[in-house]
């Protein structure tokens, strides 16, 4: 017998989602669950400590609203895009509130996921000698990152970071069945070892499909039902990033954010039309059609490009 664990993000973000913890936001641009980082910003979660390889726009969000106190990341900045303002208003001037920061690269971000998924405590690696990130840290102090010498004799020393692993995740994938099977394809960033290493999961899915379905092709399969405990059918609840198979990234909307938030209430003036404006991702959508309309929408939608097929036959 399947046990359903489908529900509404409100649901979902209540019930394992709470102010204090340590949580993954997870996806690399592709896979970010724009939906649920909204509700949570609607419920006013707090004192968050927020951790990911990297960060775009919708970290700079959760700062905005008061949420974040703490960061784990090697940056939040948009590249072509332009600076993510609430985000500098807060490490700069302390607008809401002061945030703290806590450096790492990308990749000692990923393996500091990896070992918290394979539940060993630390790993080594040969980046951050000689960087600031080994001298520099905001909270870690010396449990930051630490040099070892080679146990095995090569005279080489190793930087060690520690395991992480987050109270709770979440993150936005194509599809997963009722029960919490989920698959996902394309641009993974450091999944599946950083979803892996939380101690509860809430995904957000393009659709629910049949447990028939996903067992027909599990190579796909990212996470087992047994680390899921919240499943959230939103269709494009990643949106304004894209989701393959689905729809692209919304270049134009991603600048609008950007170019209206470089003051404080230009970025209040954002939230309440596009966050709190809205009680859920289907008003979201219905108002981004009423605002730029149908063809726009369509525009996002995703081409259809087959590859050939395979046999799974034995």
């Amino acid at each position: 017998m399947q046990l359903s664990k489908v529900m509404t993000a409100k649901e979902a973000v209540s019930r394992f989602i709470h102010d204090g913890e340590t949580v993954l936001v997870g996806g690399f641009f592709h896979g970010i669950s724009y939906a649920l980082t909204h509700e949570l910003i609607r419920q006013g979660k707090k004192n968050l400590t927020i951790c990911a390889s990297a960060y775009n726009e919708h970290a700079d969000q959760l700062i905005g609203a008061g949420c974040v106190d703490r960061i784990i990341s090697s940056y939040i900045w948009m590249e072509v895009f332009g600076p993510c303002y609430s985000f500098r208003r807060a490490m700069e001037k302390g607008i809401p509130h002061k945030v703290e920061m806590e450096d790492y690269t990308n990749f000692s971000m990923a393996v500091r996921f990896m070992a918290g998924a394979l539940g060993i405590p630390y790993v080594p690696l040969n980046s951050l000698k000689g960087s600031d990130m080994m001298t520099h840290s905001s909270w870690m102090g010396e449990d930051k990152v630490k040099l070892l010498d080679d146990p095995f004799g090569s005279g080489t020393q190793h930087a060690l970071v520690p395991a992480l692993k987050p109270d709770v995740g979440y993150f936005h994938a194509q599809r997963a069945d009722a029960e919490g099977n989920v698959q996902m394809w394309g641009n993974m960033g450091d999944a599946p070892w950083s979803v892996r290493a939380c101690k509860t999961l809430v995904v957000s899915v393009e659709e629910i499909v049949s447990r028939e379905e996903i067992g027909r092709d599990p190579n796909r399969t990212i996470l087992p039902a047994y680390k899921v405990s919240a499943v959230v059918e939103i269709p494009y609840g990643s949106h304004p990033k894209h989701c393959q198979g689905h729809y692209r990234e919304d270049r134009d909307f991603i600048f609008e954010y950007i170019k209206r938030t470089k003051d404080i209430d230009g970025w209040k003036e954002f939230m309440d039309e596009w966050v709190y404006g809205v009680s859920d991702r289907t008003e979201y959508m219905e108002k981004f059609v009423k605002k730029y309309g149908f063809k726009k929408f369509l525009d996002l939608k995703a081409k259809t490009i087959q590859s050939n097929s395979v046999n799974f036959g034995y």
